[in-house]
C-alpha cells in the first residue's frame, strides 16, 4: 500500500504555481546567483528558493540544493552544509531514490554531531530511520526512530515527536502489528491537532485508515481515508490526495467493488503522474493492474503491472517487485501463456527468498555493528581508566615514592582484568553471530527440502500423466474419422502445454543426494549393509513422499515399495509398531 513519508517536509502548501510565486522564484534566483552579494544573503535566498521549488519540481529543488551546498563549502559553514545535505536528501527521498537519500542524510547527520545541535540531530535521526523503513530494513528503522523520539522528547520538540511517532506507526503497520501501529498513529494525530497542523492531518488519517484495512475493518478504513481525501482537497495537497485515492481504490477492490475501485485508482495514477511521484505511481499501477485482473481485463492488467515492475526495479523496492511478479504470473496464466506465467512465478519465488535472506542478513549486520560499537566503547573505557590510573600514580609518586610499586601493580592488574573481560565479551559476541548464521543456514536447508518435495511431486504427476497418455493412445487406435482427428488435436495441445513443466529425474536424484549426503553418511555409519536404493528410499520417506509417489519415481509398482519398506524396517531394527517416517525424520 501507499505510505506517507511524514518526516521529510514541514509543509508543501499549494502545489500549483501562481503568477506571484513565479515572480518570487525569479527574484530569489537572481539574488542567489549574484556572487557579488554577501554569502549570508545568497544563502537565505537559495534556501527560500529551494523551499518554494519543492512542491513544484523536485529536480529543480535538488539543483538549487547542490548550489547551496557548494556555497556552504566555499564559506566553510558546517551549519549551512548540514542543512543543504538534508534538503538534497529529501528531494531524493520524495522521488523514491532512497540509496542517494541515505547518503546525503548520513553526511548531514555527521556534521550535526560535530555541531552538537540536539534538536537538528533528532530530526536527522528521524530522516535516517525513515529511509531505512522505505528500504525495508525495519530493525534499523525502528532503532533510529526510537532514538529520534527520545531526543525529541528531551529537547521538547513537539513537531519532531509527532513525526517520530507517525513513522514508528508505519514500521509496526508493515510488520503487521496493528495495535502498536494504531497507538503510535493516534498519539501522533493528537499532537498534530493540538499544534494546529492541519496540513499534516491527511497523512495521519491515511495511515490510520491503512491500519484498519490491515485489521480487516473496511468500514473504519474507508471512513478515515475519506477524511484524508476531504482535507487534502481543502488544502490543495495533491500528494496526499493521490495517496488517499489509491488506498481507497485498494480497499474497494478488496470489497469486490471493482468499478468504484478503478475510478479511484485512475484518479490516483493521474495525480501521481502530474506531480511526478514515481515511488507512489509504481505501487498504484500494480494495484490497478490487480484490479484489472479481477475484472478479467487481462491486457490492461499486463500493461499496468509491467510498467509498475519496471519502476519498482528502478527504485530497488523488492516487496513491490514481488507484488508485480505475482500479478503478471496470474495474468499470463489467465491468458494461457503458461511459459511466461512460470517465469514470473519463479521470479516471485526468488524475490521472496531475497526478502527472507535480506532479513537474516540485516540481523547479522546489526549484530556485527553492535559488536564493533561495543568493542569501541570497551576500548575507550580501558584507555580512560589507564589514563586515570597513570595520573594517580604520578601524583602519589610526588607525595610518597615508596608507593610506586603498589600503583604499578594496580595498573597491570586492571589491564589484565580488562583484557580478560574483553576476551570473554568477544567470545560471547562470536557465539551470538554463530547462532544467527546457523539459523540462516537451517532456513536455507528447509527451503531446499521443500523445493525437492515439490520437484518429486511434479515428476510423479508427470509420470502418471504419461501413463494416462498411453491409455488414451490405445483407445485412440480404435477411433476413426473426425473423432480421431479431434482427439489427436487435443493430445497435441495437451503435450505442448506439458513440455515446459517437464522435470529431469536424474537432476532430481542429484539434488536429493547432494542435500542428503550427511544423512546418508549417518545411515551407513549406524546401519551396515544398506544398499544405495534403500538409502535413497530413506531420503524419500524423510521428504514425506507417499508410497505411490515413491513408486512412480523409482518406476516400480506400489507393492514393491511396501516390500522395500518392510525390508528396510528390519535392517533398521524397528518393530511393526514403530513409525518408520518419524524415526527417519528424527534420525
Amino acid at each position: 500500500m501507499n505510505r506517507y513519508i511524514a518526516v521529510w517536509l514541514l509543509f508543501f502548501g499549494f502545489t500549483f504555481v501562481t503568477h506571484g510565486q513565479k515572480k518570487g522564484i525569479d527574484s530569489l534566483k537572481t539574488v542567489f546567483v549574484d556572487s557579488e552579494l554577501p554569502d549570508t544573503l545568497r544563502f537565505e535566498a537559495g534556501y527560500s528558493l529551494l523551499r518554494m521549488q519543492l512542491p513544484i519540481n523536485m529536480d529543480s529543488a535538488r539543483r538549487t540544493g547542490k548550489g547551496i551546498l557548494a556555497l556552504a563549502k566555499k564559506s566553510k559553514d558546517k551549519n549551512w552544509e548540514a542543512l543543504a545535505n538534508k534538503w538534497i536528501g529529501i528531494t531524493h527521498a520524495e522521488k523514491g531514490q532512497f540509496t542517494k537519500a541515505h547518503e546525503y542524510f548520513f553526511t548531514s547527520h555527521e556534521l550535526l554531531l560535530e555541531l552538537d545541535d540536539e534538536k537538528a540531530i533528532a530530526t536527522s535521526l528521524g530522516n535516517i530511520g525513515t529511509v531505512f523503513y522505505e528500504m525495508g530494513d525495519y530493525l534499523q528503522a525502528q532503532d533510529y526512530l526510537l532514538k529520534s523520539l527520545k531526543l525529541s522528547e528531551k529537547v521538547k520538540d513537539s513537531g519532531a515527536i509527532s513525526r517520530a511517532l507517525n513513522n514508528l506507526g508505519n514500521v509496526h503497520n508493515d510488520l503487521k502489528n496493528p495495535s502498536e501501529a494504531l497507538d503510535y498513529y493516534h498519539r501522533s494525530l493528537d499532537i498534530k491537532e493540538k499544534l494546529g497542523q492541519r496540513n499534516r492531518l491527511p497523512a495521519a488519517y491515511n495511515n490510520i485508515g491503512l491500519v484498519y484495512s490491515l485489521m480487516g475493518d473496511s468500514k473504519l478504513a474507508i471512513q478515515n481515508l475519506d477524511k484524508s481525501v476531504a482535507i487534502s482537497e481543502e488544502l490543495g495537497d495533491k500528494r496526499s490526495l493521490s495517496r488517499a485515492y489509491a488506498n481507497l481504490g485498494i480497499e474497494y477492490s478488496k470489497l469486490k467493488e471493482y468499478n468504484k475501485a478503478l475510478t479511484l485508482l485512475n484518479d490516483g495514477v493521474r495525480i501521481k503522474k502530474e506531480i511526478q511521484d514515481d515511488d507512489g505511481l509504481a505501487t498504484t499501477l500494480i494495484y490497478r493492474g490487480l484490479n484489472h485482473w479481477e475484472m478479467k481485463r487481462f491486457s490492461l492488467a499486463e500493461e499496468d503491472c509491467t510498467q509498475g515492475l519496471k519502476m519498482a526495479e528502478t527504485s530497488g523496492a523488492l516487496i513491490y517487485q514481488s507484488l508485480a511478479c505475482d500479478c503478471l504470473s496470474k495474468v499470463y496464466e489467465a491468458l494461457a501463456n503458461y511459459k511466461e506465467a512460470l517465469r514470473f512465478n519463479q521470479r516471485l519465488t526468488i524475490l521472496k527468498d531475497s526478502l527472507l535472506n535480506n532479513e537474516k542478513a540485516q540481523e547479522i549486520t546489526k549484530a556485527e555493528m553492535n559488536y564493533q560499537f561495543e568493542k569501541k566503547q570497551l576500548a575507550d573505557s580501558i584507555k580512560y581508566h589507564k589514563l586515570q590510573t597513570e595520573q594517580q600514580v604520578a601524583h602519589e609518586r610526588d607525595l610518597n615514592k615508596q608507593s610506586t610499586k603498589f600503583y604499578y601493580t594496580l595498573l597491570i592488574s586492571l589491564g589484565i582484568i580488562s583484557f580478560l573481560g574483553f576476551l570473554y565479551w568477544k567470545h560471547r559476541q562470536n557465539l551470538k553471530l554463530k547462532k544467527v548464521e546457523n539459523e540462516l543456514l537451517n532456513s536455507e536447508i528447509e527451503f531446499k527440502k521443500k523445493d525437492l518435495t515439490t520437484l518429486a511431486v511434479n515428476i510423479s504427476n508427470n509420470q502418471e500423466w504419461a501413463e494416462s497418455l498411453a491409455v488414451r493412445l490405445d483407445s485412440l487406435k480404435a477411433a476413426t474419422g473426425r473423432k480421431r482427428l479431434k482427439e489427436l488435436q487435443l493430445l497435441e495441445e495437451e503435450i505442448k502445454n506439458k513440455i515446459w513443466v517437464n522435470k529431469n529425474s536424474d537432476d532430481f536424484y542429484q539434488k536429493v543426494d547432494a542435500l542428503s549426503s550427511s544423512f546418508y553418511n549417518r545411515l551407513h555409519e549406524k546401519f551396515e549393509g544398506l544398499t544405495k536404493t534403500e538409502v535413497r528410499l530413506c531420503s524419500f520417506i524423510k521428504l514425506d513422499l507417499n508410497t505411490k509417489q515413491i513408486a512412480t519415481l523409482q518406476n516400480i509398482n506400489p507393492a514393491s515399495v511396501k516390500m522395500s519398506r518392510n525390508r528396510l524396517r528390519k535392517k533398521l531394527g524397528l518393530s511393526p509398531e514403530d513409525d518408520l517416517s518419524e524415526f527417519l525424520r528424527a534420525f
